[in-house]
This record gives structure tokens, C-alpha cells and sequence, in this order.
């Protein structure tokens, strides 16, 4: 014979209920108490994100992938200034001005992708001099300071 299911009464439902209810009040990780949850409408970061900044490496290198043409349609009047100075560079590096057009690169893209390191490997101690190894100090010394 079927065993026929039991019936569940009115008061069990509402102690099940109940039940569920309490593990889901449980203060925990993701599960603040109630008086230090946000109300309904209010946001946690009431500023928003934060403002993107002004990344010249980027405008760089996208009007380096342009081509000529596509160059001379730009309306520099409408261009904010990052993009401006962006164009700047990338029309001296073209026409061979490098004055200082490859210094400026260099130190924009330090500060925007982070300075490379600079490892220096020498393979035996007893190759350089004294004097050669104060020669290379002073460089350093002086490209630190740039």
C-alpha cells in the first residue's frame, strides 16, 4: 500500500515560516543588522564613482593609429586640451621634431603606465674599475634626477 502524506496543520506552516525567517535576519559577512543597512532608495556611495582622469597616453596612441587623412579631419577647436597636446606630440614626433617631443613622451608615459624598472646585471665583479664604477653611479645619479 501508498503511504498517504501527512498533513501539515496551520500552526506548523507558520513555525516553518518563522524559522526561515530567523536564518535569514543571521548578522554576518554581506549581512549587516538592520539599523546599519542603507534605506530603500539610498545608495551606499552617494558620490558616485569617482571621475575618470585624463589619460593623454591613450589619445596618444589612438591618434598615432590615424591616418593622415583622418588627421587633417580633426577639428583641433573642438579637441579638450589632453587631446590637443596628444596631437601636438604625435604631429612632431611625425614631422622629425624631437627637440623635446620624445623626453615629453617618455615622462607622459611614466606617469601614466608606471616607470619601468631599470635593472643593471653585471656578470663578473672584477671587470670594472673603481673610476668606471663611480662613472656609472654619477649617471644614475643624474638620471634619477631627471
Amino acid at each position: 500500500m501508498a503511504k498517504k502524506p501527512k498533513k501539515i496543520t496551520a500552526k506548523q506552516r507558520i513555525t516553518k515560516k518563522s524559522r526561515k525567517k530567523k536564518s535569514a535576519s543571521k548578522v554576518g559577512y554581506k549581512k549587516p543588522p538592520k539599523e546599519h543597512q542603507f534605506p530603500p532608495g539610498q545608495s551606499g556611495n552617494p558620490n558616485g564613482p569617482p571621475k575618470r582622469r585624463t589619460n593623454l597616453w591613450v589619445w596618444v596612441c589612438n591618434f598615432m593609429q590615424m591616418t593622415d587623412a583622418k588627421l587633417k579631419k580633426l577639428d583641433e577647436k573642438k579637441l579638450t586640451q589632453a587631446q590637443q597636446s596628444a596631437l601636438k606630440l604625435v604631429g612632431n614626433m611625425k614631422d622629425g621634431k624631437y627637440s623635446g617631443s620624445e623626453r615629453l613622451a617618455r615622462h607622459i608615459f611614466d606617469r601614466e603606465e608606471g616607470k619601468a624598472v631599470e635593472h643593471i646585471l653585471i656578470g663578473n665583479e672584477d671587470v670594472l674599475s673603481d673610476a668606471e664604477c663611480d662613472e656609472i653611479r654619477d649617471e644614475l645619479r643624474k638620471n634619477a634626477n631627471e
